[in-house]
């Protein structure tokens, strides 16, 4: 079973490199840094969704790149809040592993905006973060399910 967790934790952690660095690796961008960053992030919590409900014209386009953003942000990062506790102990405490998982996603969005492979959303940390919780929440239930159990057939 070990093994298997193992297995599944690096394909997992190649997936995430990729769609996190991989995509924008190559790409050119025909701007200074200072251009790239005023067009390439988000300093301002919910601006999507301000922009997707004022806007005039709402089409399906619009909404679809809107949920697959949200979702995809938010589902993305679901295995990794199951696994960092599995992984390791001390961020079995809710408190220790939101603070990590916190600093990690801001790590992650600050080096896509210095090696300009991304860009920096305050919005993405936030789903990210949501998303992290979600699995962490799944991975105590799933745990506290398994310990009842073996208590019981004890």
């Amino acid at each position: 079973m070990k093994r298997l967790s193992l297995i599944t934790t690096c394909i997992y952690g190649l997936f995430l490199f990729y769609v996190l660095f991989g995509r924008s690796m190559g790409c050119d961008h025909d701007c200074s840094y200072v251009e790239y960053v005023k067009s390439m992030c988000n300093f301002i919590p919910l601006k999507s969704l301000y922009i997707l409900l004022s806007s005039p014209i709402i089409s399906r386009p619009i909404v679809f790149s809107f949920l697959k953003n949200s979702l995809g942000n938010i589902i993305l990062f679901i295995p990794f809040g199951g696994m960092l506790p599995l992984w390791f102990d001390p961020l079995k405490s809710f408190k220790r592993f939101f603070i990590v998982t916190f600093v990690s996603i801001f790590i992650v969005e600050s080096i896509q905006l210095f090696t300009m492979l991304g860009c920096f959303d305050i919005e993405d940390i936030l789903l990210n973060l949501f998303g992290a919780c979600i699995g962490f929440m799944c991975h105590q239930k799933l745990f506290t399910a398994k310990k009842q159990q073996n208590i019981k057939s004890a």
